[in-house]
């Protein structure tokens, strides 16, 4: 994508894209489909964009960014109270359920998948920041915190993927131990 007013191209179009296939699913929606929903010309898209594989992916790299930095801030505002964080972080997953789900349909798609799990190496980047992020928090190192966190996202795709919510909140429960294990360990 070219770099010049990119938040004029994320407020305009990423954001609404977004919004768009989450609604309508990967294969319900065209460029021309998110084009005309978003009031601009199919060529103009070719300014930014390097040809459609190039718009998916910069839109579902857009969404998954934001719904991780949505559960980050929530992870953020209630670390000083890990027992809320664990019996209310599944209600956090659910308000972006269906966000969540097109990205694992992305991620799984024949045509994107490869391309998509190419771009994951840029949210390990933003994981591991936030991970020493939390890790300062809680007094603790980032290897002690970074399985908690991997953990949590393993926990996030099942419940969302499978809607197992007794296997999730028993996932919760244990992550929940493993953490005030890690915390006494660092008091130490």
């Amino acid at each position: 994508m070219r770099g010049q007013s990119f938040k004029n191209v994320e407020k305009e179009f990423l954001e609404p894209s977004f919004q768009y296939l989450v609604k309508n699913g990967l294969e319900n929606t065209s460029v021309r489909d998110l084009c005309k929903a978003m009031g601009i010309s199919y060529g103009s898209l070719y300014y930014w964009f390097d040809g459609k594989d190039d718009i998916y992916i910069s839109v579902v790299k857009y969404g998954i960014g934001k719904v991780a930095d949505n559960l980050f801030r929530f992870a953020f505002e209630t670390i000083d109270n890990p027992k809320v964080f664990f019996d209310s972080f599944l209600d956090e997953v659910k308000k972006y359920k269906m966000e969540l789900r097109l990205v694992f349909q992305f991620a799984t798609s024949p045509d994107y998948g490869d391309i998509i799990r190419e771009k994951a190496e840029d949210f390990i980047k933003v994981y591991e920041m936030y991970i020493v992020e939390l890790g300062k928090i809680i007094g603790s190192t980032p290897e002690k915190v970074a399985p908690i966190i991997y953990m949590l996202i393993s926990v996030l795709v099942d419940f969302v993927v499978w809607e197992d919510i007794r296997a999730s909140e028993l996932q919760m429960k244990f992550l929940h131990e493993a953490m005030n294990t890690i915390c006494k360990t660092a008091e130490v």
